[in-house]
């Protein structure tokens, strides 16, 4: 053990002495390496250049992970005010769509005077039984509603007739059910007619066989029946001739989509 001690010691106080004749030579700004310099730097510089390429590795991956979850934070954090601008153009859209709706129904009501506007309601439910016949509003009698009062839909188009009113519902027949009956003039011509609902969701008018009427003619209310005159209610789609029954069997388009109702006007006579 005594004898490994001093060589330690002997090795130390060689490589000391080394070092010092390195520093000395080193020190006179020569340009050019000595032959024990060159020897030390081709030992010593590989060894610094693999600490150096494994700190940088190391430096470079901290700093690519400090990234990445810079990265995703950020990302979260777009992906949640996409996700409000979103909703805030989904109510923009809605708003204007409301607002574009109730423009229609104030040009209409400038250009109807003689009816009685009741309120506007919300369509609340629909029966299950006639999926597209009756539907349920949320306005009732302590609005004003009545029985038989007209049911109208954007730009004035008629869906229907007002047939059950409770205090704060009602509930109306849309004119594609079959029970529904409504008086009719051909807009054109001013020949007149009884259109009733069908299982097609359209709606079918009777017509006396001398009646001018032709594909593309607008249809609305006559008068002559619990509705208001001149509630728009389509366009014919075809005109079928019975000669036996002398009369005209016209199918109608009705200009109300009865799939997406969602907000309705009630509407009578003022005479009434």
């Amino acid at each position: 053990m005594k004898l490994f001690n001093n060589k330690l010691l002997t090795f130390i106080i060689v490589v000391s002495v080394l070092m010092i004749l390195l520093i000395a030579f080193t020190a006179g700004g020569r340009t050019r390496p000595t032959a024990v310099e060159g020897a030390l730097g081709a030992v010593i510089n590989p060894i610094q250049n693999a600490f150096y390429s494994i700190g940088e590795f190391f430096s470079g991956s901290f700093e690519s992970l400090f990234q990445i979850k810079g990265l995703k934070k950020d990302n979260e954090s777009l992906t949640a005010e996409v996700a409000k601008l979103q909703e805030e153009n989904r109510k923009l859209i809605q708003l204007a769509s409301e607002n574009s709706r109730l423009r229609s129904l104030l040009g209409f009501t400038e250009t109807n005077e003689e009816l009685e506007f009741v309120a506007g309601a919300n369509v609340t439910g629909v029966d299950p039984g006639n999926w597209f016949d009756i539907y349920t509003l949320d306005k009732g009698s302590v609005n004003g509603v009545q029985a038989n009062d007209a049911v109208i839909w954007g730009n004035g188009y008629l869906v229907g007739r007002v047939i059950e009113v409770g205090s704060t519902h009602s509930k109306f027949m849309a004119l594609v059910d079959q029970r529904s009956s409504v008086s009719i003039i051909v807009d054109r011509t001013r020949d007149l007619g009884i259109v009733s609902g069908s299982s097609d969701n359209e709606i079918i008018a009777v017509m006396p066989i001398e009646s001018d009427i032709a594909k593309g003619d607008d249809i609305s209310t006559s008068g002559y029946s619990t509705f208001p005159k001149n509630l728009y209610i389509g366009k014919v789609k075809s005109v079928e001739k019975q000669e036996r029954k002398l009369q005209k069997l016209v199918h109608i388009k009705p200009a109300a989509d009865f799939e997406r109702l969602e907000e309705v006007y009630i509407v009578r006579s003022k005479s009434l």
